[in-house]
């Protein structure tokens, strides 16, 4: 064997020699593209003989020499959801779709199938890789030197899969569409099949050459059929002619496929001309047609039959009639040395089994075997072929990995290995070695032998603190050893610890963990080779102040300075910690909290800011108290001030007997409040409301006939005239109100109803809530309803309004603290990534138990609004629903 120009001994020559052979290589000139590989495979069978020797740590030196970087498995932040095996199988791509922070962006990991290690990760790919449940989203030129990725929902752009480059090299900025749009890369990955609402043939080949290629820059395909003289062609449903499953032929010439009806065809790619076009049977799931390998025939489905045909004429060779049973939308096919057509265990066929067909048609055999369905988050298949053989591998529905060889006989069974828990899909790659996956679990094993040569749960989450957590933050979500945006180094080394495993070398696990650290890392050569960790040492410290003191020790600037923050800091103790915490925070606590989020918010163009702050002024109000409603006006967009300051004082003399405060809230805006005109009924009847239950008739009068002018040119519509009846009932004039409310026909509607049965309920009135219920049908806020009557005592008119609606009433929660600490250990367990809705989840559930601080302690974990606009899942709609929930029983206004 010869190894940068040296000949290497054969390890049964000894350790010494091999030692002494490679001390006198020329290191200067080695070639990783050329030596790396023989020179592993050469310490590897060493290492069998003889153990890890001084050859191998004199080897491993030289090669971290050359700058090779630490690279540990689970860098994703939310289960993965796209995947592509190169044409060679040497290498894996996948991707994720990204999590909550849509501007942390997804992440492409690469992996050495060989070694079954991650060589390169490219991670803040803002937009998202793929989408769950869309398949062919990643795809690799034929030389393995471009991958092809569609990104930010529907754009495609091309990175070089061992580059460190976050930008792609360059990219189509397609029509967004919201979803993935088919698209096909050429073999010399220079260009690409796309399809674009802008483009006026819909379809177009785009140039990736180099740079940003921006929509109008494309070149259309304006595909012709010679039969129809010329024209232009469409499918039936209009959409232009458009591949839903594009492929490009090895040699670049042809671009198969299907289009939306089904139909299958070929295209010429140089002419825009299709070759032949056969009807097809539509699939949403699975390519209706097969390619083979060689690209000579072609198999596919036309109404419930399967047809092998000439790929180059389309002229059916076979038709195969045995699979009437089962839907196409569950069978797939896959060409290898003879094509097998995949029946999996579902609810669509009472007979599983995977049938072997010759490429002339002939159906040799059936294997009775029950391939397991393929998971919807991700487009892996349960069946695949030796690259260069007649054996295939597949997982089973009860979770195992066999092996068979399929002769023109028969099928035989070789072997078994267990497969992965949550496998959705297997793959056969280079040297032997299959990849089963998962979103969450990658298995790279042998399929001679079942030895596994890399076993990866990805996402887990150890109960411990985080050892770059520092005042409840994970520094590592920010880590940048170089100029580009790295992944987290933090992994689960178990579920009970994390390990830290920085690029340059140096680790924080506990110590004695050296198998484990072996089996998760590697040395990542020119990010495409995997160099094993054990053949050499790591830095390894016991925590993020230790790693700082090494890092200086290091003489290593980039990543002491990222570590400055440790520096002489005692750092928690591993371990669960205690929660939820005990209940010592108040509601004016509360009341701060959610006022600091809004105000931080606070979002001039969005009216949401100014509608929430004036609930929550009421909310004060009505609890009798006037200076934290005070506060709360003041905060409020000032064209608001003068109707809240009425509404507020009308609850503060009304339901909270305060007058005083009340009067002197009134006279504050009194300026205001008299310039108010052409105002909505509801604005008028709360100032007429506020007077009256001071005892000012008087003024009251005039703003009371005010608010039924108002009533009248609404043409006494429920959104107005609830209000109204409101202010009545709440200042005393219960006739009025009463009047007003017989007077009204119909459904009210959620809007104003939900708030006013809530009102009626609270001041012990069933009665007026039953008469908004009474012909209520099919509410936007129907479980609001539930909970209101429920909260109340009102049993009967709860059942009544259920079975009205066909609503499931729910049983109340159980026990608080048990509880709340069940649903931390849950959210614990979920990646940081995806924290967002459960942290809210679990924030109400502690509102429901009044737990004000656990509400407050989890706050923080829930972000600000991006600039597009806030959602339930914000911190301040948190907090506000929060509030509600614990000062009225129910997150929905309550007037």
């Amino acid at each position: 064997m010869k190894i940068i120009d040296i000949a290497v001994p054969d390890p049964g020559a000894g350790p010494e020699a091999f030692e002494e052979a490679l001390r006198a290589a020329d290191w200067s000139a080695f070639d990783p593209g050329r030596d790396l590989e023989p020179l592993r495979a050469a310490l590897a069978g060493l290492e069998r003989a003889h153990g890890v020797t001084a050859a191998h740590r004199y080897a491993t030196g030289r090669i971290l020499e050359r700058g090779a970087l630490l690279r540990h498995p689970d860098v994703h932040r939310v289960e993965v959801t796209a995947q592509a095996l190169s044409p060679s199988g040497r290498y894996l791509a996948v991707g994720d779709f990204g999590g909550d922070d849509y501007e942390a962006g997804a992440t492409l990991q690469i992996w050495e199938v060989t070694t079954g290690r991650c060589v390169n990760v490219i991670d803040g790919i803002v937009g998202g890789i793929g989408w769950p449940g869309y398949g062919e989203t990643l795809e690799w030129s034929a030389d393995e030197t471009r991958l092809a990725v569609v990104y930010m929902s529907s754009n495609v752009g091309v990175w070089d899969p061992f580059g460190d480059d976050v930008e792609p090299i360059a990219t189509v900025r397609l029509t967004y569409s919201g979803r993935p749009d088919p698209f096909a890369l050429s073999p010399d990955g220079l260009r690409a099949y796309v399809v674009d609402e802008d483009s006026p043939t819909a379809a177009s080949i785009v140039s990736l050459a180099d740079g940003r290629v921006q929509r109008g820059d494309a070149e259309p395909i304006p595909v012709q059929d010679e039969e129809d003289g010329g024209e232009e062609d469409e499918d039936e449903e209009g959409n232009g002619f458009v591949l839903t499953r594009p492929v490009w032929s090895r040699d670049g010439a042809r671009l198969y496929g299907n289009l939306h009806d089904g139909q299958v065809c070929s295209i010429d790619v140089a002419s825009g001309r299709v070759a032949w076009l056969a009807e097809g049977a539509w699939n949403s799931r699975w390519p209706s047609a097969e390619w083979s390998r060689d690209e000579t025939v072609v198999a596919y489905h036309a109404d419930r039959r399967l047809i092998i045909a000439d790929a180059l004429t389309g002229r059916p060779v076979a038709e195969l009639t045995g699979y009437r049973d089962v839907s196409f939308q569950y069978l797939y096919m896959s060409w290898g040395a003879r094509l097998a057509v995949v029946v999996p265990e579902s609810g669509d066929s009472d007979r599983p089994r995977v049938g072997i067909v010759d490429r002339t048609g002939e159906h040799l055999y059936d294997l009775d075997l029950a391939v397991r369905l393929p998971a919807y988050d991700l487009d892996v298949r349960s069946w695949a072929w030796e690259p260069d053989g007649d054996r295939a591998a597949c997982l089973t529905a009860e979770g195992r990995i066999e092996i068979w060889s399929l002769g023109r006989e028969r099928g035989e069974r070789l072997r078994a290995f267990d497969a992965p828990e949550k496998a959705s899909g297997v793959l056969w790659g280079a040297d032997g070695v299959l990849v089963a996956l998962g979103t969450k679990a990658l298995r790279f094993l042998r399929a001679d032998t079942g030895e596994v040569i890399g076993d990866f749960t990805l996402l887990r989450q150890a109960r411990a603190p985080r050892p770059l957590e520092l005042e409840g933050e994970d520094l590592g979500e920010e880590f940048g050893y170089s100029m580009e945006p790295e992944p987290n180094p933090t992994f689960a080394l178990d579920d009970e610890t994390w390990a830290v495993a920085f690029p340059p070398g140096l680790v924080i696990a506990p110590s004695g963990r050296d198998d484990e650290l072996a089996a998760a890392l590697a040395w990542s050569v020119d990010r495409r080779y995997a160099w094993p960790v054990h053949w050499g040492e790591l830095e390894v410290v016991p925590d993020a102040s230790a790693a700082e003191r090494m890092a200086d020790s290091l003489q290593d600037e980039l990543l002491g300075e990222f570590l400055d923050p440790f520096h002489d800091r005692t750092l928690p103790e591993p371990g669960p910690q205690a929660w939820p915490p005990p209940n010592t925070a108040t509601v004016d606590d509360l009341f701060q909290a959610f006022l600091q989020a809004v105000v931080e918010y606070a979002n001039d163009r969005n009216p949401w800011s100014g509608e929430v702050l004036h609930e929550a002024a009421l909310i004060r109000a009505r609890r009798g108290e006037p200076e934290g409603a005070n506060r709360l006006i003041e905060a409020c967009p000032e064209h608001r001030r003068a109707r809240l300051a009425a509404e507020a004082a009308l609850l503060l003399a009304g339901s909270a007997g305060l007058p005083d405060d009340a009067r002197s809230l009134i006279s504050r805006y009194a300026a205001d409040i008299g310039r108010i005109w052409g105002e909505p009924a509801r604005v008028a009847a709360a100032v007429g409301g506020a007077y009256a239950a001071l005892g000012d008739d008087e003024r009251a009068d005039p703003w009371f006939e005010r608010a039924r002018a108002a009533l009248r040119k609404s043409e006494c519509s429920w959104d107005h005239r609830l209000p109204v009846v409101w202010a009545l009932l709440e200042c005393g004039r219960e006739d009025e109100a009463q009047a007003l409310l017989d007077e009204g026909t119909g459904d009210p509607g959620h809007v104003v109803g939900v708030p006013f049965v809530g009102y009626a309920l609270r001041k012990g009135r069933p009665d007026l809530a039953e008469r908004i219920l009474g012909p209520a049908r099919n509410w936007f806020g129907d479980w609001r309803v539930v909970e209101l009557l429920r909260r109340h005592g009102q049993t009967r008119l709860m059942h009544e309004w259920a079975e009205r609606n066909n609503l499931a009433i729910q049983e109340p929660l159980g026990p608080g603290a048990e509880a709340l600490a069940q649903g931390y250990e849950k959210l614990a367990r979920t990646p940081p990534a995806k924290r967002k809705s459960p942290t809210v989840g679990l924030i109400l559930h502690a509102a429901v138990y009044g737990h004000i601080s656990a509400i407050l302690d989890l706050l923080p974990g829930v972000p600000m609004p991006s600039p597009g606009g806030i959602m339930s899942s914000d911190r301040p709609y948190a907090a506000f629903s929060a509030l509600r929930i614990v000062t009225t029983g129910i997150d929905a206004e309550t007037w």
